[in-house]
């Protein structure tokens, strides 16, 4: 993987953090979480596709465990604490675009814990 990619790719999944966090400041709650569900999910899946070939490992397990809620909801479930999940996961994202891996597995087993009965 050369230099150039890397560095596109990087560009790319910061911009899709930022789409996320515009989306979040519109939002207030778990209701308008799931208004903008589909939108949200966009974003992921760009990060999904291009974290794991940049070595960010993280990175994509958190957008893989936020596009599984979000499916859920899509189906027509209601997750409970996802204005906040989705929220703190896209700072965890953007933390570790930065290189701070500071309680990021701690984190995913959180997120894990609370939507277990989503996350199968």
């Amino acid at each position: 993987m050369t230099d150039e990619f890397v560095k596109v790719s990087e560009k790319e999944i910061n911009e899709e953090l930022e789409g996320i966090s515009k989306i979040l400041d519109s939002c207030k709650n778990d209701n308008e979480i799931k208004e903008k569900c589909q939108e949200i999910k966009n974003h992921l899946h760009k990060i999904k596709g291009l974290a794991p070939m940049m070595g960010k490992k993280g990175i994509s397990e958190i957008a893989s465990i936020n596009d599984s809620l979000l499916k859920k909801i899509l189906e027509d479930n209601m997750v409970d604490g996802i204005f906040e999940t989705i929220s703190e996961s896209n700072q965890r994202m953007k933390n570790l675009m930065q290189d701070s891996t500071l309680g990021m597995n701690e984190f995913i087993k959180t997120i894990k814990t609370k939507h277990s009965a989503f996350l199968e």
